[in-house]
């Protein structure tokens, strides 16, 4: 059958380049193996030149299929599946690479395409480590390769295509029996996950893969100093590209962190989410390898561990990916990608295992004649407290991998483990203490010379650091009110120390610049990535501390059925009840819902929020601001409409306004076709509705004979009534009916959380209360909103730490 509308050419270069790829990194892998064997130089070189085409083919073949892919999706050629799964023509342009690396072949293409730059860079630049190092690098290339060329060996399928035909994975599917099947049945895709439509994911995912490639570059110096027997000088080369490892995947995992306070809407940057920890895991082994290595180059101590610490950042980082994306995390992630079955997982099981065989093999092979400083470092060296402080990322490293890993134990073990209810605590009760003994390392390890210190020295370098930190931090804990007390006292007091702790290395480190470094600041990258680090530090403490909900609920309006962002049932005294015009007050600020609209080619719904702030002395507008809180509407279960909420915040020097919309009315259920039930009713008399029953107080008639304050109607009846719902509340209404003329002119009144409308009208037989209940009762939305205080401070800190590991990276750079 001939099919039409499909462009088939595209897919089947694909096809070519993916499989070309893969064979070229076999040989490149190989051809770099046979020269770092090879014994005479023309053997070498002879082998070399093979690997260097070999590598550059792989490269350009990655390349066209970053091409070939995004051409598909960009021109909506829905007859794949990749492009059917993660695309519709109703996405902006903008978020199109975002559906690039959605699913799983886009992401790890796009890992594979930064391995081949990096490689390239090592190609040009590693001189008598090129050959070893390019073998390892071209060997995880075969891996990364494979994930995409989507071939069986046998009955075991290799890999996933993102280049194959809808009609050849649902070959059974009534519609591809039509030869029209695109033009009718496939004219659209299934869209983009409405989390990933944000600028943040535009850019977060190319910078965090950067950051996953690049740890196979220090390992692979590692390697090569075991293989080639070099125990010293892959120290130098390594060293540049361990720093450029651990920016990057710093500044990824802080991207990440800025999506999901921009995105999300648990009131926060880190959630300790299992693909948060996945990632963040790597790069603390990976700043714990930088410390390790410094030492070695300085003093020769830590030989062995060097080579250890950069084999876990890269095990781990490939572990990480094992949890994030064979599924194995189950419901306990939001954000980590579904299973793909048994090939992924074995996939990546071989890859870990495979590596972890070569690395003990040589590590083993060679562990006797590493060379070991047998005199043990002074207690009052640099080299014994960096080696501490490297253990400390270690350990905590370990613990958060054992508690991200809980889902595999159960598994193993069969147990049923599980974090709690608040794993939050779980981590942080010891993570407040790790940021104490870090901060202090930091602040002080600096002032400490290699192989021993006089303690004079020591003390009267540290000495006015110290007191000007303690000031600073007394200051800020008694000022700053931070009294967050949810733990107990023990967990404050931690939080207090911790807090002095940052503050005394962001001192200590802009003192030691001034006195140590004399203000060179070429010289001075690893204190100004301390000092940005300490910020980040004060600003976790100060922000997670300090956070404050302003969206307490005064109205009186409580809407049921609320959850909070993790599903469980909220009760809503957090979540203020704004209808739409009507001002409502909210701490310092009254606030106004003014409506809401959408944008052309905008799926969101963009909720417009007015704050005002007036002066307490002379009433007049002190601040006036708006914020555009947005949210996309899906339909949930049962058919009905849910929204997926996105926050808009107001930005200040020292704070954010965080707000968010939590709930609306169901656009569908508030159709109003419901109609007044009437019932003639007396004083005393009970009717009962859906969710409870209505008291009716009284019942007052009057006219303008009778009633002076009736003059602008003839007669007027007016009921007085206690609306009691089931749950125990109980609310007043005062519906009423007036009479002009000929003309009966009803005024009703609402109940919104019980979904009530009551009316009074006239009937032969009396006085009649109608009663409606309807979805449709009023147009209203309910909002929550945080204050962060200085949440501003922890990306200056992650500015200025990545600053120092790039000044670093690049001084190394120039000494190798």
């Amino acid at each position: 059958m001939i099919y039409q509308g499909e462009h088939l050419w595209v897919g089947q270069l694909g096809h070519f380049f993916v499989l070309l790829s893969f064979i070229a990194s076999l040989v490149a892998t190989f051809s770099y193996f046979k020269a770092t064997q090879a014994k005479l130089v023309e053997e070498h070189n002879s082998w070399k030149k093979l690997a260097r085409i070999s590598f550059i083919i792989e490269t350009l073949s990655v390349l066209f299929t970053f091409v070939l892919l995004y051409l598909i999706i960009y021109n909506h050629y829905f007859e794949y599946e990749y492009a059917r799964r993660h695309s519709s023509r109703s996405l902006p342009t903008k978020y199109l690479l975002s559906c690039f690396w959605e699913g799983q072949e886009g992401s790890f293409m796009l890992w594979n395409f930064w391995h081949c730059v990096l490689g390239l860079i090592v190609m040009s630049t590693a001189k008598k480590w090129e050959a070893p190092v390019m073998t390892i690098i071209s060997l995880a290339q075969v891996f990364l390769a494979s994930f995409v060329v989507g071939l069986y060996f046998f009955d075991v399928k290799i890999g996933s295509s993102p280049f194959v035909l809808v009609r050849n994975e649902n070959p059974w599917a009534p519609i591809f029996q039509d030869p029209q099947y695109l033009q009718k049945y496939l004219r659209d895709g299934n869209g983009l996950n409405i989390l990933l439509q944000n600028y943040w994911m535009v850019i977060h995912p190319p910078v965090i893969f950067l950051g996953f490639a690049s740890t196979v570059v220090p390992f692979a110096f590692a390697m090569a100093g075991l293989w080639k027997k070099d125990y010293r000088e892959w120290i130098k080369a390594a060293l540049p590209w361990t720093l450029f490892s651990a920016a990057m995947l710093g500044v990824g995992i802080m991207m990440g962190a800025a999506w999901a306070y921009e995105s999300l809407t648990f009131g926060g940057y880190w959630a300790w989410d299992p693909v948060e920890n996945a990632s963040l895991v790597p790069w603390l082994i990976m700043v714990a390898g930088v410390h390790i290595m410094l030492v070695n180059k300085s003093t020769g101590h830590s030989s062995k561990a060097s080579f250890w610490f950069l084999f876990l950042a890269f095990l781990t980082l490939v572990y990480s990916t094992f949890l994030t994306r064979t599924g194995v995390l189950g419901d306990t992630s939001v954000h980590s990608f579904t299973g793909e079955g048994d090939s992924l997982f074995w996939h990546l099981i071989t890859k870990m295992s495979l590596f972890s065989l070569l690395f003990i093999f040589l590590y083993f092979k060679n562990s006797k004649h590493i060379p070991v400083v047998k005199k043990e470092e002074e207690i009052s060296s640099r080299e014994f407290w960096m080696f501490v402080g490297a253990l400390v990322f270690f350990i905590s490293a370990a613990y958060i991998t054992f508690y991200t890993s809980l889902p595999i134990v159960n598994k193993i073990f069969g147990t049923n483990k599980a974090i709690g209810e608040d794993p939050e605590y779980i981590y942080n009760r010891v993570m407040v203490l790790i940021a104490v003994i870090i901060g202090l390392l930091t602040a002080i390890t600096q002032y400490l010379k290699y192989k021993g210190t006089p303690r004079d020295f020591w003390m009267k370098k540290v000495a006015v650091p110290t007191v000007i930190a303690a000031l600073i931090s007394l200051a800020i804990s008694i000022f700053g009110k931070i009294s967050y007390d949810k733990y107990g006292a023990g967990y404050l007091g931690a939080i207090h120390l911790a807090l002095f702790a940052s503050i005394y290395a962001v001192v200590a480190n802009i003192a030691y610049i001034w006195s140590g470094l004399k203000g060179k600041l070429k010289a001075a990258g690893g204190s100004v990535a301390h000092i940005g680090f300490g910020l980040v530090l004060a600003a976790i403490l100060i922000t997670s501390s300090k956070k404050e909900v302003i969206s307490i609920n005064r109205t009186g309006i409580m809407i049921p059925g609320l959850t909070d962002p993790k599903g469980r049932p909220d009760n809503g005294l957090e979540n203020i009840t704004l209808i739409m015009g009507v001002p409502a007050p909210m701490g310092k600020y009254t606030v106004t819902y003014e409506g809401d609209t959408t944008l052309p080619n905008d799926e969101k719904l963009y909720f417009k929020v007015n704050y005002v702030r007036m002066d307490s002395a002379t009433q007049k507008i002190k601040e006036q601001f708006t914020l555009y809180p947005d949210a996309f509407l899906v339909k949930g279960e049962e058919g009905r409409t849910q929204l997926s909420a996105n926050p808009d915040s107001r930005h200040y020097w020292n704070k954010d306004i965080f707000t968010f919309v939590t709930s609306m009315p169901d656009p569908e259920a508030a159709k109003d076709t419901a109609t007044f039930k009437n019932i003639v009713v007396r004083a005393g008399d009970t009717i009962y509705y859906s969710k409870g029953y209505i008291l009716v107080n009284q019942i007052i008639e009057a006219n303008k004979n009778s009633n002076k304050d009736l003059p602008l109607v003839d007669s007027a009846w007016l009921a007085d009534v206690s609306v009691v719902s089931n749950d125990g509340m109980s609310y007043k209404a005062n519906p009423a009916l007036f009479a002009k003329g000929n003309s009966l002119i009803p005024k009703r009144d609402t109940v919104i959380s019980q979904s009530l409308i009551l009316q009074v009208d006239k009937t032969n037989n009396g006085i009649a209360l109608g009663v409606k209940e309807s979805n449709a009762v009023m147009k209203y939305i309910t909002l929550k909103a945080f204050q962060f205080p200085f949440i501003g401070l922890l990306w200056l800190g992650v500015i200025i730490m990545t600053t120092g590991f790039f000044i670093s990276m690049f001084r190394r750079f120039s000494a190798s």
